[in-house]
C-alpha cells in the first residue's frame, strides 16, 4: 500500500471515530481534517527529503573511503617493493621479511574491505535514485490529494451509515479473550528470544579461538608468500646474470 492510500485510510479512521453527528452536520470538519492530513503529507516530503540528503551524504562517506583505501593501498605496494629489494641484499635481516609480510596481509584487508564498501556504495546509490524519485512524484500526488478533497467529502457523506456499521462491527471482535492469547504469544516470544541469546553466548568463546587462529594463519601464509617472492626474484635475477656472462 501506497502512502497515500494509508493516508486516505487515515482519515476514513478518523471520521468513523468521530461519529454520525460530526459528518453530517459538520462536512467543513472533514475538509479542516483533510487540510490537516495534506500538512502532514507536505512535513512527510520535508522528512523524506532530509533522509535523502543523510543518504547522499552517506554514500560520500564511502566513496571517500574507497579513494583513501586506494590510495593506502598504492603506498603500501611502494613499501612492499622497497622490503622485497631490501630482502635481497640483506637477507638475514629478518625485518625486511617481517615487514613484507606486515604490508601483504594489510594489503589483504585493503581489498576485503574495498570489495565490501564497493557493494555498499552499491546499495546505498540505489536508495539515493530511489528516494529521489519518490521526492519527485511526491509533489504531484499532494496536489492530486488537494483535488480528490471535494470527492472524498461527498463520499464520506453519502456512506457514513456503512463506516459506523463497519465500526461497530469492529468493536464486537475485539474480546478480552483476544488480548489474552497476544499476551501469551508475547510471553513465549520473549522465552524464545531468551534461549536463543544463551545459545549464542555459549558460542561467543569458540568464536573468538578461531579468529585467533584465523590470525596465526593469516601471519604464516603471508611469511610464506614473502619467501616465495624472495625465490622467485633471486633465480629471476641469477638467469639474467648467465645470460649476461655468457653474452
Amino acid at each position: 500500500m501506497s502512502y497515500f492510500a494509508k493516508l486516505w485510510a487515515v482519515i476514513r479512521g478518523l471520521f468513523i471515530r468521530a461519529g454520525d453527528d460530526v459528518v453530517s452536520s459538520s462536512p467543513q470538519a472533514i475538509q479542516a481534517t483533510y487540510a490537516s492530513a495534506i500538512d502532514d503529507a507536505k512535513r512527510r516530503y520535508k522528512d523524506m527529503e532530509k533522509a535523502v540528503a543523510m543518504l547522499a551524504s552517506q554514500r560520500e562517506k564511502t566513496e571517500m573511503n574507497l579513494k583513501d583505501l586506494g590510495r593506502e593501498e598504492i603506498e603500501l605496494h611502494r613499501r612492499l617493493e622497497g622490503a622485497l629489494a631490501s630482502a635481497e641484499s640483506e637477507p638475514d635481516m629478518e625485518v625486511h621479511r617481517e615487514a613484507g609480510a606486515r604490508y601483504l596481509t594489510r594489503i589483504k584487508d585493503i581489498d576485503e574491505k574495498q570489495a565490501k564498501l564497493t557493494e555498499d556504495l552499491e546499495a546505498q546509490s540505489k536508495r539515493v535514485d530511489e528516494y529521489k524519485i519518490k521526492l519527485r512524484s511526491f509533489t504531484d500526488e499532494i496536489q492530486r490529494l488537494k483535488k480528490e478533497q471535494g470527492e472524498m467529502m461527498a463520499e464520506f457523506i453519502s456512506t457514513q451509515q456503512v463506516l459506523a456499521l463497519e465500526d461497530r462491527l469492529k468493536g464486537l471482535g475485539e474480546t478480552a479473550v483476544d488480548e489474552s492469547l497476544v499476551a501469551i504469544r508475547d510471553k513465549i516470544a520473549n522465552m524464545r528470544a531468551q534461549v536463543k541469546i544463551a545459545g549464542e553466548m555459549r558460542g561467543a568463546e569458540v568464536q573468538t579461538h578461531d579468529e585467533t587462529y584465523e590470525r596465526i594463519g593469516a601471519e604464516k601464509e603471508a611469511k610464506a608468500r614473502f619467501d616465495e617472492m624472495l625465490k622467485s626474484r633471486a633465480a629471476t635475477k641469477t638467469v639474467a646474470e648467465k645470460e649476461r656472462d655468457l653474452g
